[in-house]
Formats: structure tokens, C-alpha cells, sequence
């Protein structure tokens, strides 16, 4: 019981380091207005920078680094996986944007 813990814990931690981005919106691609698609964009792209700003010798991976090890593996990965995310909502916002000529 004593070592579920600390896994416990250290699972929590780790959920809650990387930045978080659903690149969906509320409102299906099609039906977004130029304000919508401009709003969707800004925050598509304040995800990717939260995300490369934790990357590579960040402080998050430096106390990851220093209490659990494998912390820095995952955030990096989940880092990874958000700005993939971002840049590909990006690239689909960019095209209807131009699209619908806003």
C-alpha cells in the first residue's frame, strides 16, 4: 500500500504538466466564421508554443529529471504530441481561412 502512493501521485503530476489541446471546436470547421476560424487559430497556436516552451531542458523536465526520471520521456512525448496536434489544426485552419477569403 505504502508504494501505490507515491505511483499515485506521481501519475497525477504527470497528467497535469503538459498543456492541454483538443484541436476541436464547438462548432463543426464548415460553420466557423472568420472571428471564429481567427479565435480557433490563437488558440491552436498558444497551445503550440506552451508546448515547445516546456520542451528540451525546460524547468518542468529538470524536476521531472530530478524526482521521476521516466517523467521526462512522457512530457516530452505529450509535449510532441500537442504541437503535432496544434500544427495540424493550424494548417486546416489557415486553408478555410483562405477559403472563405476572410
Amino acid at each position: 500500500m505504502k508504494n501505490l502512493l507515491p505511483i499515485a501521485v506521481s501519475a497525477l503530476l504527470l497528467a497535469s504538466c503538459a498543456p492541454a489541446y483538443t484541436p476541436y471546436s464547438v462548432k463543426p470547421d464548415a460553420d466557423l466564421s472568420c472571428s471564429d476560424i481567427r479565435s480557433e487559430l490563437a488558440r491552436a497556436n498558444s497551445a503550440s508554443r506552451e508546448a515547445t516552451s516546456n520542451r528540451g531542458l525546460s524547468a518542468q523536465n529538470v524536476a521531472w529529471a530530478v524526482f521521476f526520471l521516466p517523467g521526462v520521456v512522457a512530457n516530452e512525448y505529450t509535449n510532441d504530441q500537442v504541437q503535432r496536434k496544434a500544427a495540424e489544426r493550424i494548417g486546416t485552419l489557415n486553408r478555410l481561412y483562405t477559403a472563405k477569403r476572410c
